[in-house]
């Protein structure tokens, strides 16, 4: 797939254009450390090297777990963005919306060695360690999201949070703004990657 960064959002980074992207896991890395645009990085190889790490970790437990998790992944999809989604030369870290399994994620809890799926999104534990900054989104299969009214609170639920974060992937800053979110900044103004583990 050839993205590239084009949108100007911010006045100093270039991003993808708004919407979401599914790209193989090899794609993202070629796209956002590989590429010829970044081979003056000093960061970006660091923090994809500290990314691996991060998924093997849940790797790990899908292998100890298998009997348990009947074949079925911990990790449904990622969602990458931010800064590392971006022209920046050297972001500081990256951006990931890790879709955890959650059927596949109930039949592991509470088990000996499955406390990762809890420090996993502990960011003042996580960020230092693998510059990750990881946010956990529920996923779970939902038949359908016609009469969403008459579905169960937990698909209610799921389909709510997905839809808010991905809004929220597709935001950006304005040039300068610093602290909350604001109205002026909840147009969708650049893209994020999905990728498949």
């Amino acid at each position: 797939m050839d993205l590239d960064f084009s949108v100007k959002a911010n006045g100093v980074e270039f991003f993808l254009p708004p919407g979401r992207f599914h790209v193989a896991y090899e794609e993202a890395r070629a796209l956002l450390v590989d590429h010829e645009r970044f081979r003056g990085s000093d960061t970006r190889r660091q923090i994809w090297d500290g990314f691996e790490s991060y998924l093997a970790r849940f790797f790990v437990l899908e292998e100890h777990f298998s009997d348990l998790l009947e074949g079925e992944p911990l990790i449904h999809r990622l969602w990458l963005g931010g800064s590392y989604v971006s022209s920046k030369l050297n972001p500081s870290n990256i951006d990931v919306a890790v879709l955890v399994n959650t059927p596949g994620e109930k039949r592991i809890k509470g088990k000996p060695r499955a406390g990762w799926m809890t420090r996993a999104f502990d960011r003042d534990d996580v960020l230092p360690e693998f510059h990750v900054s990881s946010l956990r989104i529920s996923y779970k299969p939902v038949r359908s999201v016609f009469k969403s009214r008459a579905l169960e609170a937990e698909d209610q639920d799921y389909l709510r949070e997905r839809g808010a974060w991905d809004d929220w992937w597709q935001r950006c800053r304005p040039p300068g703004a610093k602290g909350a979110p604001t109205l002026e900044s909840a147009e969708p103004r650049r893209g994020y990657l999905e990728v498949a583990p």
